[in-house]
């Protein structure tokens, strides 16, 4: 493990340079006027008499050097311990990020939750494509106030040319503010992203007609929502510490490298079999695996459209990949520690 390039802001605030500066400068000053009597002292009962008398008075002095000195040294021990751990997992959530953005992305759209299904019929398709807005506020601030205030003082001379005295003041600020604001924004569809709700016919255990709802987010809404776990994450840890600011590093990276890109093409797909029905056409067979949300109603996590290989919709599995390499490395970071000890 290589040395920190630099001491986390969490380690930095257990430090107490200026009293230990501060107490190394008296006690130094303190030994300085030790050396006063063996200069000047004729015997070494002298010497010695001189340098308690010394310490005598001066120990108000060297005490509170003496603490300001141990609360120094003290402060520099736990900021590097600190640290240095900080640094270790650090170094460990590194390590085990690179080896989840190894693992193929398709890993994470399978998990012991998810069911596959196999409706018969596209009944219908609907499209919610992602709003952004943008915008600005313009205007102005205008405040007025105003003080208010008294003030006491008695004063008598001492002496001829000496004069002693005293005042209280008291006073209160009054003010009102008036705020005028104009706003100006615009809000567009993403048409590249666009979430999905699709219903099925399906059959039950019995064989008799039901229905199947399926719906999925949109790709920008997955994206969001893995880069604000790992963001999360990084809270934890904090953003004063190596960890925090190394978790946060990753999240744009593990959110491009598990996120799906397939939602808007599934759509299309299940708008043109829709079309092939509607026109008597023969249409392809359509499987979806899901989590179920509901009765009758799952969220999905990839489908598969005919031969063609499946279309990733939602990474359920991440969560828990996740969590494993998070742990993983805070087991890695300690492991050293607890064979040392």
């Amino acid at each position: 493990m290589s040395a920190s390039p630099a001491m986390c802001g969490r380690a930095r605030r257990q430090l107490h340079r200026k009293s230990l500066v501060v107490g190394i400068v008296i006690l130094a000053i303190v030994a300085a006027l030790l050396g006063i009597p063996a200069v000047f002292a004729q015997s070494s009962s002298g010497v010695m008499g001189g340098m308690i008398a010394v310490l005598l008075f001066t120990s108000t002095f060297w005490i509170v050097a003496l603490v300001l000195v141990i609360v120094g040294v003290l402060g520099e021990v736990k900021a590097r311990r600190i640290n240095r751990e900080d640094w270790a997992t650090a170094t460990a959530l590194a390590e085990h990020a690179e080896e989840l953005l190894r693992q193929p992305s398709g890993a994470a759209y399978t998990s012991g939750a998810v069911i596959r299904m196999d409706p018969h019929r596209v009944l219908e398709v609907e499209r919610h494509f992602d709003e952004k807005t943008a915008g600005e506020a313009r205007g102005t601030l205008m405040h007025q106030f105003s003080m208010f205030g008294q003030s006491f003082g008695v004063g008598y001379a001492v002496g001829n040319r000496t004069s002693v005295g005293s005042s209280v003041h008291s006073g209160a600020i009054r003010g009102m503010s008036d705020v005028h604001l104009a706003l100006s924004s615009t809000t567009r569809h993403d048409l590249m992203g666009d979430a999905l709700f699709a219903l099925f016919e399906t059959r039950d255990s019995s064989g008799a007609a039901d229905t199947l709802r399926v719906t999925a987010l949109s790709n920008g809404a997955v994206l969001e929502w893995i880069n604000g776990l790992v963001e999360q994450t990084a809270q934890q840890f904090g953003l004063d510490t190596h960890s925090g600011v190394t978790v946060r590093s990753y999240a744009q990276r593990l959110a491009a490298h598990f996120a799906p890109a397939d939602v808007s093409y599934l759509s299309d797909r299940l708008h043109l079999a829709l079309a092939q029905d509607k026109r008597g056409e023969q249409t392809p067979v359509i499987a979806v695996d899901g989590v179920r949300s509901g009765r009758g109603a799952v969220v999905a996590t990839s489908a598969r459209i005919g031969d063609a290989d499946d279309l990733r919709i939602f990474p359920t599995a991440f969560p828990a990949m996740w969590g494993h390499a998070v742990g993983g490395a805070l087991t890695a970071a300690s492991a050293p520690a607890q064979i040392g000890t």
